[in-house]
């Protein structure tokens, strides 16, 4: 319908050239006394820009006997002619200039017939375009990529499309290293790619028109960026025997325990259910309940299931993870459609945590409950210290030992021996080198480093405050793995998340920064699993 209607419109329009012929006699009348005749002239002439080239189109009405059309420009220095053969009534005639060097012209534009009478001139101007419009182009800019690490998407971010962008060009390796071409077209904001090869390149490449409807293409230079590390993490559900509810908001007995008390949300039975107060009380939300499940899991993703049978609970929950009970990070709000039995939901952090707080937060009524929440991820288990040997280190001080029970005092080993009241320290005694202070350890299996925690020399806070770990397969090679700020005022383990979940045999310690220019460490653990 749409080109029937162009169609209809064209014909009209033609229909009022031929109406208009009069009228245009009468304007050249000075020109047609006498013998003189002239051939028909173009109509309706078009430019349009290129690279070094300029296309010209126009019309023809009744050109019977025309045979060339001929282009001048600058003056008549620079002219084309094009041997043509117009159809009847009407024909459209289109050709190009080619080996333009980069600037705008005029054109007179004007035909020759078979008696080699000329038509009236007509002028019309174009552009041609080359290197200097070419070195003006950027790429379009790209804002931001999100995803990565254990997610297994990538979203590219895109700023609005500059004037004249037609597209961009990206490229990268999938998974099997094998090349990946995709299209951003002018009005995509986001672009989504998965199977990308982790921590390869992407290029960049945008697409320009100088003007609209140009018959050339310009492309701007190619730009590479990095993507990001994919991580294979597949979580299991967590074993739910020695969960322990340790608090609540509220509680609600009168349902018939264990029906209503918070232990019920995590009993492993979906006919049981935590239900909030109502009897003697209704509070409004937020509801809450913290479980301790004992051991510290790496999480991937948490289920949820609502009281069976019943839609009129929470539509809206979070989730919050710690590592003591006491210092919880919420790892967002979530929604959860109480029509439905269970709903998961990823965590794509990765959150390390011993505790967990469920927090509902919004219902259609003023009560809350659940038949049961579980866990997904890995344990991470402290793995066995047992044949550890200690592979290089920048400096001990066995003169420690001079004020211990213990003949290792000082040295390196000190950290591996379960003892709190032992400890490495940086020399001292011969030579005082200042930071950074290292050692590397030989695990003798592979590991999957989920964390590490470590413990100050005990009362003593004159050591590192910020450290480093590094990770290597064959223990020459080492990838860094992050640098941790370390609380150089409390005697307690603290526990670091590794977020990249390496797997090594191998790795480094680096104290990076301290009030002195000496360090020490009680103790040392890694968390994760062996793979070997």
């Amino acid at each position: 319908m749409k080109r029937l209607t162009r169609y209809v419109t064209f014909i009209y329009a033609i229909l009022m050239l031929f109406s208009g012929c009069d009228k245009m006699e009468d304007i050249h009348s000075k020109y047609l006394e006498g013998d003189i005749i002239y051939a028909p002239k173009p109509l309706v002439i078009q430019t349009f820009a290129g690279k070094s080239r300029i296309g010209i189109k126009y019309y023809l009405i009744n050109a019977v006997n025309v045979k060339q059309c001929i282009v001048e420009w600058d003056e008549g220095a620079g002219t084309q002619t094009v041997d043509i053969t117009p159809k009847l009534p009407l024909d459209s005639i289109m050709f190009e200039i080619n080996n333009l060097e980069e600037r705008s012209y005029i054109f007179n534009v004007y035909t020759l017939d078979n008696f080699d009478n000329r038509s009236v001139k007509e002028q019309v101007t174009g552009s041609a375009y080359g290197a200097k419009y070419v070195s003006l182009l950027t790429n379009r800019s790209l804002i931001g990529i999100d995803g990565g690490g254990t997610i297994d998407s990538l979203t590219l971010s895109w700023a609005k499309a500059p004037e004249g962008n037609t597209g961009v060009e990206i490229m990268y390796n999938n998974t099997n290293g094998e090349p990946v071409t995709k299209m951003v077209m002018p009005e995509d904001e986001f672009t989504v790619i998965r199977g990308w090869e982790s921590e390869g390149q992407m290029s960049i490449k945008s697409f320009y028109i100088p003007e609209e409807n140009a018959i050339d293409t310009f492309e701007s230079a190619s730009e590479t960026v990095s993507l990001p590390m994919f991580i294979e993490f597949e979580g299991e559900k967590i074993d739910k025997t020695n969960w322990e509810i340790i608090d609540f908001s509220t509680e609600e007995p009168a349902e018939g325990a264990p029906n209503g008390l918070a232990s019920a949300a995590i009993d492993n039975d979906l006919s049981t259910f935590w239900h909030t107060q109502w009897n003697g009380g209704n509070p409004g939300y937020p509801h809450h309940f913290v479980f301790d499940m004992k051991e510290v899991v790496k999480i991937n993703k948490v289920e949820t299931f609502r009281r069976q049978g019943d839609g009129r609970g929470q539509s809206e929950f979070q989730i919050h993870t710690s590592l003591d009970g006491v210092n919880f990070v919420n790892q967002g709000t979530f929604n959860y459609d109480p029509n439905v039995d269970n709903m998961a939901y990823n965590l794509s952090n990765l959150p390390m945590a011993r505790y967990v707080k469920y927090v509902a937060t919004k219902g259609a009524n003023f009560f809350a409950f659940l038949a049961e929440i579980d866990i997904y991820g890995q344990v991470a288990a402290k793995v066995d210290r047992a044949g550890w040997v200690v592979t290089d280190f920048s400096s001990e001080e066995p003169a420690e030992a001079n004020w211990s029970s213990y003949d290792y005092q000082g040295r390196v080993v000190a950290v591996l021996d379960g003892i709190l009241s032992t400890f490495w320290h940086s020399a001292w005694a011969d030579s005082s080198p200042d930071f950074p202070h290292h050692f590397t350890i030989d695990m003798q299996k592979t590991v999957r480093m989920l964390a590490v925690d470590c413990a100050r020399r005990q009362g003593n806070g004159g050591g590192h405050t910020k450290f480093q770990i590094l990770t290597s397969n064959d223990g020459v090679n080492f990838v860094d793995q992050g640098a941790f700020d370390f609380d150089s005022q409390i005697d307690d383990l603290q526990m670091f998340p590794l977020p990249f979940l390496p797997e090594a045999r191998h790795f480094k310690f680096v104290a990076l920064e301290g009030p002195n220019n000496f360090t020490f460490l009680a103790e040392l653990n890694v968390y994760g699993k062996v793979l070997d």
